[in-house]
């Protein structure tokens, strides 16, 4: 069993570099599309942490993930002020985050177990927490031969990601097997950890740490603007959306001239995209980032740090991402500024929360072809929707602490 994950690992490392030509093409064209540093020479492992002895790492792969990595720290430290932070994330986004807190940040490479060798010399961490599912195979290996815990902090593991695993259990399964703790958010998160490899002693369900977190905050000036544009017309906002969610609620806008529409790309980059897609289809629209016109019946959110604005001045809220097949955004932002909640039928990121959200009554699922109806029904019934969000995100607090306990545990125990 041993040498067959050995072998694994050899091949997945083999095929790492072999597509390494294909992954700096990948990052240089998406980041520099979105007018950021792809930053290759540190992917590659070009820049080496500073000596660090005994940090706790938390790696984050992206924006969400890198809020609640953060969040995380600052209640870890909170509770023993003697701990070192050594924070990592993937994206532009979860760097940006990182870069706003006070915690040592670094870029974290792609997966080459030489890379990791000289990390761990340098940092000795007294644990590695990984938020979400960012678990990589031989930085997993390399933490597990130096008997540094692993941490799976507010894990989460859709269905969907249980079956690509398990296509490449040859490597993924050992993988699994070797984290220390996994501190699942539901049940579902529960069984299907344990299904792709975790031993069951290791698993504990302990909630989102991402329902404990504050409502947006609200830029005034922001808010007035949207506003005045709104003009008492219902306002619909498709709140991180991607491509195809946009055209589909481009689309629907056009058909409902007597609604507004603000969308809120999931990358603001994208503001331009969505105003050449509503040119075409004959939809005024314009953006936030260029000129709020008063007679535009779309408007594009392509700001950084507004979300709080564009929420508050909405009626209702739809989910980007699960009208796209991309898994869906987080709801609970605009759940914790009571409002009410329209998805698609991809939800599978936020599986557990969604669910909670429509069993409460605070969110309702729908598809393409029956949008119309639900964004009436939600509208007509805001009030009692907006309250039950906020009530069972309310009732759902209480992660942090569970998750601070428990890692708190696994490093005394070393």
């Amino acid at each position: 069993m041993l040498a067959s994950s050995i072998m694994g690992r050899h091949l997945y490392s083999l095929l790492l570099l072999l597509c390494t030509p294909l992954l700096i093409a990948h990052v240089v064209r998406k980041y520099r599309r979105e007018h950021q540093d792809p930053m290759v020479g540190r992917r590659l492992g070009g820049h080496v942490p500073d000596q660090m002895d005994g940090c706790v790492w938390i790696h984050a792969c992206s924006l969400g993930e890198a809020k609640v990595g953060v969040e995380l720290a600052r209640a870890l430290i909170k509770h023993d002020a003697s701990l070192h932070i050594f924070m990592t994330a993937t994206t532009p986004a979860g760097l940006g985050v990182l870069a706003q807190s006070e915690f040592v940040r670094h870029v974290f490479p792609w997966d080459f177990s030489w890379i990791w060798s000289r990390w761990l010399s340098r940092l000795r961490p007294r644990a590695l927490i990984v938020i979400e599912t960012e678990l990589w195979p031989n930085l997993i290996a390399v933490c597990h031969r130096a008997a540094v815990p692993v941490i799976l902090a507010n894990g989460r593991l859709s269905d969907q990601s249980v079956r690509g695993y398990q296509r490449f259990a040859w490597v993924s399964r050992p993988m699994w097997s070797q984290v220390s703790r996994a501190l699942m958010q539901f049940e579902r998160d529960a069984h299907n950890a344990h299904s792709v490899g975790v031993p069951i002693h290791a698993i504990s369900e302990v909630g989102s740490i991402k329902l404990d977190q504050s409502a947006p905050k609200i830029c005034r000036e922001r808010a007035n603007q949207i506003s005045d544009w709104k003009r008492g017309h219902v306002l619909v906002c498709l709140m991180s959306s991607h491509a195809d969610d946009d055209v589909l609620f481009v689309s629907w806008a056009r058909q409902h001239p007597e609604i507004r529409l603000l969308i809120v790309p999931r990358h603001p980059v994208r503001g331009s995209e969505i105003k050449t897609l509503a040119d075409v289809q004959g939809v005024h629209a314009s953006q936030v980032s260029v000129e709020l016109q008063d007679k535009a019946q779309i408007l594009i959110g392509d700001t950084f740090g507004d979300m709080g604005a564009y929420l508050s001045e909405s009626d209702v809220i739809a989910i980007g991402g699960s009208f796209s097949g991309k898994g869906g955004q987080n709801p609970i932002e605009p759940a914790l500024m009571s409002k009410p909640l329209v998805a698609g039928p991809s939800m599978q990121n936020f599986q557990a929360i969604s669910a909670g959200l429509e069993a409460a009554g605070a969110l309702l699922r729908t598809d393409a072809e029956h949008l119309s109806q639900s964004i009436d029904a939600a509208f007509a019934t805001a009030q009692v929707m907006g309250q039950a969000a906020s009530a069972w995100v309310e009732t759902n607090r209480g992660s942090t602490v569970l998750q601070v306990q428990a890692i708190l545990a696994a490093i005394a125990a070393r």
